[in-house]
């Protein structure tokens, strides 16, 4: 934000050397009249100027963190309701060659609905990522010997878990970021109430001393 200084001679002189006493105005980029001219602002709308801006931009910042955080929110619920389909699956099963298919399942979970589970964990769009070896294996087994070639429900919980408790590890420090943002930006909107509640000190002094 360029900020510019114009000065110009006020009615009043002074007593010792008989020179016009001159007083200081300030314009800011953007900041204009109806014709498009810069606006002087006194010191007190200099600093209203400099905060508002300041503010808005940390606004800006702060939703957008809102809406990563939203984001995450919503892949853990996703990642929830995924894992708590197959745990119910595997407390009901007890066969040795039961498996559950994770592209024939699919999730109910806003926004993620009607994306297949499989998809969903393992396809970098929706920012999961897992990685279920070289065979990508599509299926989870209950209790199966066929752990070359699909993946053992341990294993399988044991990493929507740990992807669970790295988003969790996430969220907390995006909400520590969002407390920091959020404390600057009331600290801009505090900042012009006290400096004007100053700079109204100073002039009402200045006035009962004339």
């Amino acid at each position: 934000m360029a900020i510019g200084t114009v000065e110009f001679d006020l009615s009043m002189v002074d007593q010792e050397t008989g020179r016009r006493l001159t007083a200081r105005a300030y314009t800011v980029e953007g900041i204009t009249n109806a014709d498009g001219t810069l606006r002087e602002l006194s010191i007190g709308q200099l600093v209203m100027a400099l905060c508002l801006d300041r503010a808005s931009k940390l606004e800006v910042d702060i939703i957008a963190l809102m809406e990563e955080m939203n984001g995450t929110s919503s892949q853990l619920e996703a990642m929830t309701e995924i894992e708590q389909t197959i745990v119910d699956f595997a407390a009901s099963e007890q066969s040795e060659r039961k498996y559950k298919s994770l592209k024939t399942l699919y999730l109910t979970t806003a926004p993620y609905n009607g994306v297949s589970y499989y998809d969903f964990l393992t396809d970098s769009r929706y920012g999961i990522g897992i990685d279920f070896g070289p065979n990508r294996p599509e299926a989870v087994w209950i209790n199966s010997e066929y752990a070359d070639v699909e993946i053992k429900f341990d294993d399988f919980i044991t990493q929507v878990e740990a992807k669970m408790d790295e988003k969790n590890s996430f969220s907390q420090q995006k909400m520590i970021e969002l407390q920091s943002l959020t404390a600057k930006r009331d600290q801009a909107y505090d900042m012009i109430s006290n400096i004007l509640k100053s700079l109204n000190t100073v002039l009402v002094g200045n006035a009962n001393n004339m």
